[in-house]
C-alpha cells in the first residue's frame, strides 16, 4: 500500500514540476545581452518590383529597445558584378526604442549582370493560353561584419534570393528565318523587350506560346531555357531543348538541340531572328 502511495505522490510532483515549467516559459524569452543584432532567417526570398525603388528591404532584428545602433554590413556574392550593382550604403541603423529595421540593399542596372536563373512559365492569368510569365533570380550574400555583436541566435549572416517578375514594352517587329527551323520558311513577328533586363519574348512564333530567352552580360551569349513552343496534333507539346544561342549585332541565332516531344523527338534545327 505504501508503495502506491509513494507512487501517486511522484506522479503529482511530476505533474507540479512540469505545470511550474511550462508557467515559466509563458514569461519573458531570454533576450541576451543589449545591443546584439542578427538576421531573422538564414534565407530570404523578397521580389523586386517595377515601383520598388530599386531598393531590396531585408529585416534585422536586435536583443533590446536601446539607443540608436549602427551596424556595418557587409555584401558578397560568387556571381560577377553582383557587387557592384547590389550595394548597401552606409550599413544599417537601428533607431532608439526600435528592436528591428532592415537591410536596405540598392539595386542598379539589372542588364549589368547575369542572373542566377531564368525562369519561364505560362502566364495562368493569360486570356489567350499563349503568354508567359518571366523571373529573374539573383542570388547574394549579406553578413554581419563585426561577429562582436551577433546575438544568441547566431544568424550572423542572410542567403537572399531576389526574384524579378519582368515587365515587358510595346511590340517590334522582327524577322524570324525558320527554314532550317520548325516552320520551314521566314516571316515576321513580334518582340517585347524587358524593363531594365536583356530578356526578349517572341509573341507566338509558330501560332501557339510565346517563348523567350537572355542576352547576357557579354554581349555575346543567349540564354535559351528549355521551353514548350508548339503543339501537335497528335503527340502534344513540342518544346525546343538543349538551345545554344549566340547574338552578333541584332541577329539572334539559336541552334535548337531537339524539338522535344514525349514519344520522341523531331530532330534538331537552327531559328535565326533579326532584333529591330
Amino acid at each position: 500500500m505504501k508503495r502506491k502511495y509513494l507512487a501517486i505522490l511522484a506522479v503529482i510532483l511530476a505533474a507540479a514540476f512540469m505545470s511550474s515549467c511550462e508557467e515559466d516559459t509563458e514569461g519573458a524569452l531570454y533576450a541576451g545581452d543589449p545591443g546584439k543584432v542578427s538576421f531573422l532567417a538564414p534565407t530570404f526570398y523578397p521580389d523586386m518590383t517595377d515601383n520598388d525603388g530599386n531598393k531590396i528591404l531585408v529585416p534585422m532584428g536586435r536583443t533590446d529597445k536601446g539607443g540608436e545602433l549602427n551596424v556595418a554590413v557587409n555584401l558578397t556574392s560568387s556571381k560577377p558584378n553582383y557587387t557592384k550593382v547590389f550595394t548597401v550604403p552606409g550599413g544599417v541603423k537601428f533607431n532608439a526604442g526600435e528592436a528591428s529595421t532592415k537591410v536596405e540593399v540598392n539595386y542598379g542596372d539589372l542588364a549589368l549582370i547575369d542572373p542566377g536563373g531564368l525562369a519561364i512559365n505560362l502566364d495562368n492569368a493569360s486570356a489567350s493560353g499563349k503568354d508567359i510569365v518571366v523571373k529573374l533570380a539573383f542570388p547574394f550574400t549579406l553578413a554581419i561584419a563585426d561577429q562582436e555583436l551577433v546575438s544568441p541566435s547566431k544568424v550572423s549572416s542572410v542567403s537572399v534570393n531576389a526574384s524579378k517578375l519582368l515587365s515587358f514594352g510595346a511590340p517590334m517587329t522582327a524577322t524570324l528565318n525558320s527554314d532550317e527551323g520548325w516552320w520551314g520558311e521566314t516571316y515576321d513577328v513580334q518582340v517585347e523587350k524587358a524593363n531594365g533586363a536583356n530578356v526578349y519574348k517572341i509573341k507566338s512564333p509558330f501560332r501557339y506560346r510565346d517563348i523567350a530567352f537572355l542576352v547576357s552580360s557579354d554581349g555575346k551569349t543567349v540564354v535559351f531555357p528549355d521551353q514548350v513552343c508548339y503543339k501537335h496534333g497528335t503527340y502534344g507539346d513540342v518544346s525546343m531543348t538543349k538551345v545554344v544561342g549566340t547574338i552578333e549585332g541584332k541577329v539572334v541565332t539559336l541552334k535548337v538541340g531537339s524539338y522535344q516531344v514525349a514519344a520522341g523527338t523531331f530532330g534538331a534545327g537552327v531559328e535565326i531572328l533579326t532584333l529591330p
